[in-house]
Formats: C-alpha cells, structure tokens, sequence
C-alpha cells in the first residue's frame, strides 16, 4: 500500500514541478501530503518543499491539516517532531491506531452472613431455648450488604481515524436483590431500604422492615427557565436543560445538554462538542457557533459555523459554513434555502444528505405520504385475491365465508378512501415541491459520498468535484 502512496507522490511531485517552473514562477508553500493503511491504523506523510521562495510549512499548520483529513487519533507527537525537523521528500509514520483491549466481568462480594429465619419461633407455644443459636440478623437502613463490582468494561480500540474498534463485551454479575433492599453508591452496594431483620429468601437478601430513624436522599434538578435573555459566563454540560424566551449566550462550550431559545439566537463563543443523541439546540432564530460537533441543531433562520460535523441541521434559511475550514463532514442537513461551504466530506470517507431549496417538513411530508400510498397499494392488492376467490363461488358460499367477504370489502372501501386521500395529499405536497426553488448548495470541494434533494429531485455524488454550485434548473440538478 505504501507503494501506491509513493506512485501518487511522485505523480503529486512532478505535476508541482511542472506548476512551479511554468509561466510567471509564483512562490508556492511546502505542502503535505497524507496516506491511509488499509486497516486505517497507521498514517503516513511526506512534506513537499516550498518553491520559488515560498512560505515553509509550520508544524501547527501540518497537524491541523491532518486533523481535517480526517487522521485525528493516536498522533505521534514527538515522532512527528522529529521527523518534521528531517526536511522534505521523506515519508514518516504520523499516526498509529489503538487495539481494543478486553475487560472485565461484574461480581458481587457478600458482606454480611445468610441466615434463613425471619423471626424467633416460639417452642412448645410459650417456652424459649436459648441455648438455641439465634440466627436474626438486624440491620439498619443504608447498610451496605454487599459490594457491587460493576463489569468493567474493556478498552476499545481506534484506528486513526477515529473510528471505534469496540472491545469484547462483558457481563453483569447477578446481584441477589430481594424485598426492602436497593442499589446506592452509583451501583456499587446492595443496602438495606428500610431497618429490620436480613434474611435470605430465594436466594436473595431481603429485610424484614422495623421502625427506624434515618435521613432523606437529595436530588439536583438541572433545569433552568427564564423569561427575557441569558447569559451564561462558562460551559454547559451534564445534561442540564436551558430555555429562554430572548437571547442565549453561551461564553464557553457546549457539551451534553438541552439549549432552546424560544425567541431568539443561541450564540456558542467556543463550539457545541455534544453527545450522539443527547445534544439539542434550538432557537427562534438564528444559531451561532464555530464548531458544531455531534449535535441537533433547529433554527427559525441560519445557521453559521465554521465546521459541522456528525450533526444533524435544521434551519428554515441558509446553513453557513465558509470561514474557518469551512468543513461539513457525515452531516444531515434540511435548509429552507441554501447550504453554502467550503468543502463536504474529507479523505476518511462518510455521508452527507442535504435537502435544500424548500421548508424542512416539505420534503419529509412528502416522502412519509408516498411511503404510506405505497403501503396502502400493497394492502389493496393483497385483498383482492380473497375476495375475488369468494365472489367465484357464487350461490354456493356459505353464511360464514359471506360475512368474510363483507368485512374484506368493507376493509377494501376503508383502503380506497384513505388512498384516495393520500394521492390528494402527494399530488399537493408534489405541486408545493414542482415550484421553481432557488435553493442551491455551493461548495469548493465535495468528497464522496454527498446526496442533495431539491424538490422531488435527488442528485448522488459519489465521485470528487470542484467548485460546485448545485441547483434546479427546468426540472433537473446541474452541479455547476
């Protein structure tokens, strides 16, 4: 493999050459260029010299440059450094994957002792022998009976770009959890809930409840609303849930949270870095941040960043995302009007699906009824077997199978008139979706694979492009 990355070089060097002694002889800066191994767990580089007096290539600039390449795991700092300061036209390692690494399985230590009996027996219905072991145990409340080991588990693995290489699994130890007891400590120990007398009972701790004095459990609330703007001077993170009726200001990032301004824009000084399924934006109108990483972003208006990515965007006008990288990367976007970037998609491959030139819901409305329409076509075709079958028989159907021909052709009637109202609904929805939209995506470059839909028009891009500005014209998708 390193093989081809040496052909792609040397093809890479002398169309450089070519580009440097040819015409006025600009300057042009040292470049580098990157190489995937096959498995992704190990990345390669070579610099490129600067020519004609061109500017060198700084070592913040060759890790950033990598970074968006799509190699962001396992950089070898210190090697890079030092192959960095060996000058040009060397390949050199930038970047080795992690191998998962397995874990471990749960187990539960048992603390205290297991006895059968609940309570004393009485002998001879009055007498008591105590000479006779006495096998009560008591127990107060948020006593801990046993510890909890929770599965730890192992750790994964990633290759170099990112992408998880999970561990085997690993399994929960049985916990022996009967009446009156509870898990506290984060999962870690089996207490008793209530004061009393510890027993075993189908092989489980459970407690006999007494009387007892003990204390209360306190629980933190994360949720705050307000009336007007909001400003909040640090990060927002944990899961907290934020809703304003004006502005929000957020002075520091954004991690795992809900942010909903109902009447305004959510600006994000330092980028939303979310959690897959547990970041939520939203705002009346516009929302502002540089990075939008693994988020749902909702905005009356726009949006502008300066990267997206593992996001999914909704936005009743133009997503903006040209300063900076100006990078869109395995996004989802539904924009009333535009998406206008710099670059979609990057070396390591992934999807992008853009939806553009019309209100968001549009074309999800259109693809749920037509969905629907087909189902119900499927049914109706199923059903007019049956019935056809029955109606051959004529006088000699019996009582029964005449009653299941009323209720199919009853069924049928009910399938005909909800077809008839979805094929009003798709032929409104698709009039709505035939309008001429000046919805466009523009872009410097797209990687594979990106698909846009304008209107009921679906254009796959699977092959690299430059300089893209793509849009409807008479019925069909031009990308330029």
């Amino acid at each position: 493999m390193v093989d081809a990355f040496i052909r792609t070089l040397k093809e890479d060097c002398r169309a450089r050459y070519k580009e440097a002694t040819n015409g006025e002889m600009r300057p042009m800066r040292a470049e580098a260029r990157f190489f995937l191994a096959e498995d992704r767990m190990s990345a390669y580089a070579c610099l490129f010299r600067p020519e004609n007096g061109g500017d060198d290539i700084t070592l913040e600039q060759f890790l950033g440059d990598m970074r968006y390449e799509g190699i962001n795991h396992g950089i070898l700092r210190e090697d890079i450094q030092k192959d960095f300061e060996q000058g040009y036209f060397r390949i050199f390692l930038v970047a080795r994957g992690k191998p998962p690494l397995p874990g471990e399985d749960g187990k539960v230590t048992e603390l205290l002792q297991r006895h059968g009996n609940l309570s004393l027996k009485v002998q001879s219905g009055s007498e008591v022998d105590f000479g006779q072991d006495i096998e009560l145990q008591p127990i107060r409340k948020g006593t801990v009976i046993c510890l909890i080991r929770p599965p730890r588990e192992g750790t994964d693995g990633m290759d170099v770009t990112g992408k998880r290489l999970p561990s085997p699994p690993v399994n929960s130890a049985p916990i022996p959890q009967g009446k009156n007891t509870g898990i506290s400590r984060g999962g870690q120990a089996l207490t008793a809930d209530v004061d009393g007398m510890l027993y075993i009972e189908d092989d489980k701790f459970c407690v006999h409840e007494q009387k007892i004095i003990d204390g209360d459990l306190d629980q933190f609330q994360g949720t705050l609303r307000v009336s007007g703007n909001l400003y909040i001077g640090g990060n927002v993170d944990g899961g907290v849930d934020v809703e304003a009726s004006g502005e929000i200001v957020i002075n520091g990032k954004m991690g795992r949270a809900r942010v909903m301004s109902t009447g305004g824009t959510v600006r994000v000084q330092k980028g939303v870095f979310g959690t897959e399924g547990e970041t939520f934006l939203s705002a009346a109108r516009q929302v502002q941040s540089p990075v939008i990483e693994w988020a749902k972003i909702e905005s009356g208006t726009s949006v502008i960043a300066e990267t997206i990515s593992n996001s999914a965007v909704r936005c009743g006008g133009t997503t903006y995302v040209m300063n900076g990288r100006g990078m869109i990367v395995n996004s989802r976007i539904r924009a009333g009007d535009s998406v206008l970037c710099r670059r979609i998609g990057n070396l390591a491959g992934g999807r992008c699906v853009f939806s553009v030139g019309f209100p968001p819901d549009l074309p999800e409305a259109w693809e749920q009824v037509r969905a629907e329409l087909a189902e119900t076509q499927a049914t109706l075709e199923k059903l007019w077997k049956p019935i056809t079958s029955l109606r051959r028989k004529g006088i000699r159907i019996s009582d029964e199978e005449k009653s299941l021909l009323d209720q199919l052709v009853e069924q049928r009637q009910l399938y005909f008139e909800q077809q008839e109202s979805l094929t009003s609904r798709l032929k409104t929805l698709s009039k709505e979706l035939d309008k001429k939209s000046r919805g466009r995506v523009r872009c410097e470059k797209v990687y594979p694979f990106l698909s846009v839909q304008i209107g009921k028009l679906v254009e796959e891009i699977t092959e690299e492009q430059d300089d893209c500005d793509i849009h409807m014209v008479e019925n069909r998708l031009l990308l330029k």
